[in-house]
């Protein structure tokens, strides 16, 4: 368990050796000045404070004490600091680390796993395995405490001494018991944060459906479910916590009982001095710190293991991958589909797919709900590997492009809108190195500077958390004056207009209608009436695609695309 700790520890504690050297070295020096502050109280009591001692010597005592205390404070300070600062910097790297790993994760994974798990990995799971750095240098520092305690004992009386001996496996006996009851509710009790953490990002999120559809009982009940599982395995842990100090306690007042008797005896008859007893009793007080800092270390070192495990479900999971070598700086020539073939798990979503695109050429791609249509937009985003056959953007295979390359090609405008909580400017901005001038443009293309204008901060309005204080349709056009301001090849019109209204939507079409000027178009379209004039229609079904032409001569004929017209106008 150590070993796997220090072993990933190790690489985070490079960048910052010096101060984690130092740290362990001070942790050393404060033992060494407790066991001296110790080993002072039986000259000041045996001659210090019985007059045996001259107001000089009594004056050095004094000092000694008061040099140890003057060293104590910035070795304190120092050790202490350089601790803090060495476990955040670990947990400020690992935290990047995590959330780099998610960038470069692929699209699948997040589909699969729980938000709330990954926000709980990167806040808690990251702490908790920063701290066992601290837990590291107590199981180090702590012992050696102890022994020089258990030393200043022995020289104090050996005889009472023995008394440790025989109380000391007791309570590490309790502190290794508590400490395993501990460990083994700690995974549960992380798992339990995590579930939390879900529930709380999915009831925030989804404040507005839950107030439309009367949720707040369905999400209340979710959230109590998980925080009283939370509780549970908390309180657990902490029942056992909680009981190890009153047994502590009482072993420690018996045997301490027994010392006093013992040493009556010791001291009446000439064995040992009040300044003999007094130092042996500081000792024993002292030494039992370092024995419950000792087990405690234990537990977080596991806790420390348990928070690695789950960090380590992430950093090892296979990124997306990108084998491209290609970096086209522009769209040439066309994009053709060769066959394609993707599913979700055993849900085929496009079989054999086959259609060419000419650069210029604005496209839509129709059909029912399932189709594919959004599926198709995702793989020439890259979003997903393709299983049979292959995606050629001029005569290119789209895996032998870079990643971030291909991206560079296309300018998206979906129905999933996401804007950042921050200003309008920041908003569209975002990526890129865009003047004041270019972004004023971008709004007066994408109709959106007619309200951007009249808010009283304009470009510097905070628009909320995924653009709340604005109406659908003006959230949908800055992502229009945003693709606008990216200047890309290719548009992807992803059911752009899909969850607006009749007036919002008309305001927007005649947005993406200005942006796309002469560039490619590839349009989810589920309102047919604003794609009459584009140059090919793609019809699919089923993931296939069952017919293609421009509108006028899918119109005229007992299509499939016909009927989806038809049914577009009646739902006006």
């Amino acid at each position: 368990m150590y070993t796997k700790l220090i072993n990933h520890l190790f690489p985070y504690l490079k960048p910052y050796k010096n101060k984690a050297i130092g740290a362990f070295v001070l942790a050393l020096v404060l033992a060494a000045l407790a066991g001296a502050q110790v080993k002072l109280i039986k000259p000041i009591f045996d001659k210090g404070l019985t007059g045996q001692a001259t107001f000089h010597q009594f004056l050095i005592l004094a000092g000694s004490l008061l040099v140890i205390g003057l060293l104590n404070f910035p070795t304190r300070y120092y050790h202490f600091y350089w601790l803090r600062f060495v476990g955040e910097k670990i947990n400020n790297d690992v935290r990047i680390e995590i959330f780099t790993k998610l960038q470069k994760l692929p699209t699948s994974f997040y589909n699969q796993n729980k938000q709330g798990r990954m926000l709980s990995t990167l806040l808690n799971d990251a702490e908790i395995f920063a701290q066992s750095f601290r837990a590291m240098i107590d199981l180090v520092r702590e012992p050696i405490k102890g022994l020089v305690y258990l030393g200043v004992a022995i020289w104090s009386d050996w005889q009472l001494t023995l008394v440790i001996f025989i109380v000391g496996p007791m309570f590490v006996a309790i502190f290794q018991i508590s400490g395993k009851k501990i460990k083994a509710n700690q995974s549960k009790v992380q798992d339990g944060r995590a579930e939390l953490t879900h529930n709380l990002s999915e009831g925030l999120s989804s404040h507005k459906v839950t107030k439309a559809f009367n949720l707040q009982q369905f999400v209340m009940d979710r959230f109590k479910h998980s925080q009283e599982y939370y509780f549970h395995f908390t309180m657990k842990t902490s029942k056992v916590e909680e009981l190890a100090h009153p047994f502590v306690e009482l072993v420690g007042t018996i045997a301490f009982s027994g010392v006093i008797v013992f040493a009556y005896f010791r001291i009446k008859y000439g064995g040992m001095t009040v300044g003999d007893f007094i130092q042996f009793v500081a000792a024993l007080a002292l030494l039992m710190d370092p024995i419950r800092k000792f087990s405690q270390a234990n537990v977080k070192i596991g806790q420390g293991v348990a928070a690695l495990d789950r960090i380590n479900e992430i950093l090892h999971i296979e990124e997306e991958k990108d084998i491209g070598t290609h970096a086209p700086k522009h769209f040439n020539y066309d994009i053709v589909v060769d066959n394609v073939t993707f599913s979700y798990g055993e849900n085929n979503v496009i079989q054999n797919l086959s259609m060419k695109i000419n650069k210029g050429q604005k496209v839509a791609l129709v059909g029912l709900s399932g189709s594919g249509k959004s599926t198709l937009i995702n793989l020439l985003l890259g979003l997903y590997p393709i299983e049979h056959g292959q995606i050629y953007i001029d005569g290119i295979a789209i895996n032998q492009i870079k990643l971030s390359e291909l991206r560079k090609l296309f300018g998206l405008v979906s129905q999933d809108i996401f804007l950042f909580h921050d200003s309008i400017k920041a908003n569209l901005a975002v990526g890129g190195d865009f003047s004041e001038t270019d972004i004023r443009r971008a709004l007066e293309v994408s109709y959106a500077s007619e309200f951007v204008d009249k808010l009283p901060q304009g470009l510097e309005t905070i628009i909320g958390d995924r653009g709340a204080k604005l109406s659908g349709g003006q959230q949908q056009r800055l992502t229009i004056a945003r693709a606008f301001l990216q200047n890309t090849d290719i548009l992807l019109f992803d059911e752009a207009t899909s969850a607006l209204d009749n007036e919002s939507e008309k305001v927007v079409q005649r947005a993406l209608e200005a942006i796309a000027g002469n560039k490619t178009v590839i349009a989810v379209a589920h309102r047919l009436s604003t794609i009459q004039d584009y140059d090919q229609i793609f019809v699919m079904r089923d993931g296939k695609l069952i017919e293609n032409g421009t509108h006028s001569e899918l119109i005229s004929n007992n299509s499939e695309y016909r009927k989806l017209y038809e049914l577009s106008l009646k739902s006006l």
